[in-house]
């Protein structure tokens, strides 16, 4: 393995100190210097690099400086290895497990053209809601599971979770009732398409200690053709009517916008949203490789998007920041806090997220599944309320998981920055994972742009620490 990684945006270069975690603004004189020394040895590619640039023996003066600090001594894989992975999937499955996500409604109102849940998912019980009774038995669980001096969190999903409205005051009434018992406290959030909101569940999510999303794919022409209702209607309307009113009674608001095939003009959404009035975006892309479709970003799109990033949204969040404002869409936020680290371990947390754990859903039958996303596919079933997660299954999950991104993480650049792909985004219908490379390139270009945007940000060069 390379011990770093060199590239560009938009014209700025920059290398990736991989055993050290540092990103590294450099000219481009020693960006081809540093391409060499990749491709033969050092007293060669120094000579190819002073008969092309003359006048440039500062560069290799540079990279000597960098050498001496042990910039070109081999890199370890950040994988750990079998015996630790064990130890700590152990450890995080014996620990305490203080939220969960609750399908409250496998169904919807809606029929996105994108949606991935008529694709995947084997059944909807219950005619896709929850009971009063799987209610009760998952707040149940979650108490007994979680640290008695730490608080809840309980996430409300769907299909549309506002489909069982009764049911989620229900669930938040007995919530804060047990918490407050026992002198902790409940927090919930939701993610809704907001047709369906009206004063009551406004003033629920507003005063119970909400946090909230809602999905709007952006103007009218493009959410409803995104978007129409079962009866085939556009649902702009009542979306927009419903989330006003998110905003008279909660304030801040944040939305998630999904962008399909063919590619939306990402700054015409960022605006729509910013007049809108919203606090936060997030921008995601429909890319199912498991599962695909018609909908799904291809590479033109992808490309479209790299260059309107550059090109127009990145200098659109620095000229934010240069007059005072936050940003209302920054997806670099992970990418800031790897930069802020004092010290990066030598080895990569093997846990890309909390499932089987923290991020664990309950199917509106009381099914157990990893996350919320695979809720309703059956072979990835981990237990039953009543009983727990099955303790095997969720080992295997993370050994199938480990399994199959282990050798191409371990010998990507990008690993330590990202932690490995999303495990729903690389599941098969088979209880299989599979890695695909698509998912990859987009997560080092975002890794990429966000390096880039840090550095315009700064005076000078990137490093670990927050150090100039």
């Amino acid at each position: 393995m390379t011990p770093y990684h060199l590239f560009r945006v938009a014209g700025t270069c920059f290398v990736y100190h991989l055993s050290a975690g540092r990103f590294i603004r450099i000219s481009s004189e020693a960006y081809d210097l540093l391409e060499l020394r990749l491709r033969m040895p050092k007293e060669d590619a120094e000579a190819m690099f002073m008969t092309a640039h003359p006048s440039a023996a500062g560069v290799v003066a540079e990279v000597m400086e960098l050498e001496n600090e042990g910039f070109f001594e081999p890199t370890d894989e950040p994988i750990l290895d079998n015996g630790e992975f064990e130890t700590a999937l152990a450890k995080r499955l014996s620990s305490p497990r203080n939220s969960v996500m609750l399908s409250v409604a496998s169904g919807c109102n809606l029929a996105c053209r994108y949606c991935y849940c008529g694709v995947c998912r084997d059944k909807i019980p219950n005619q896709g809601l929850m009971t009063e009774d799987t209610a009760r038995r998952a707040v149940d669980a979650l108490l007994a599971a979680a640290d008695p001096g730490q608080g809840v969190r309980i996430t409300f999903f769907g299909g549309e979770p506002l489909l069982n409205k009764g049911l989620i005051r229900s669930v938040v009434d007995r919530c804060d009732a047990l918490t407050a018992a026992r002198g902790t406290s409940a927090s919930y959030s939701i993610t809704t398409n907001a047709t369906l909101v009206d004063d009551e569940i406004a003033e629920l999510i507003a005063n119970r200690n909400f946090g909230l999303m809602v999905s709007l794919d952006g103007p009218q022409d493009i959410h409803d053709s995104q978007c129409p209702t079962r009866d085939a209607q556009g649902s702009y309307g009542l979306a927009t009517a419903g989330i006003r009113r998110l905003m008279a009674h909660c304030g801040r608001v944040t939305v998630r916008c999904t962008m399909a095939h063919p590619a939306p003009d990402a700054m015409r959404l960022i605006r729509f949203f910013t007049d809108f009035g919203f606090a936060r975006i997030v921008l995601g892309t429909v890319r199912n490789p498991t599962f695909p479709s018609d909908c799904d970003f291809t590479a033109d799109d992808d490309r479209e998007f790299d260059r309107c990033m550059e090109e127009e949204i990145i200098p659109w969040m620095l000229a934010e920041k240069a007059a005072g404002r936050e940003p209302i869409y920054d997806p670099f936020g992970e990418i800031a806090e790897f930069q802020g680290e004092q010290e990066h371990p030598e080895k990569v947390p093997p846990f890309r997220c909390g499932a089987c754990h923290g991020a664990m859903a309950v199917g509106p039958d009381g099914t157990l599944y990893p996350c919320h996303r695979f809720v309703g596919m059956d072979a990835w079933a981990i237990g039953q309320v009543e009983s727990g997660p099955d303790r095997r299954r969720c080992m295997d999950f993370w050994r199938r998981y480990r399994a199959c991104m282990k050798n191409p993480c371990a010998r990507c650049w990008a690993y330590r920055v990202c932690g490995g792909p999303c495990p729903w985004e690389i599941a098969r219908a088979d209880s299989t994972f599979e890695m695909a490379d698509s998912l990859c390139r987009e997560t080092c270009k975002w890794i990429q742009h966000g390096v880039y945007y840090l550095s315009q940000l700064k005076s000078t060069s990137i490093e670990t620490g927050g150090k100039k």
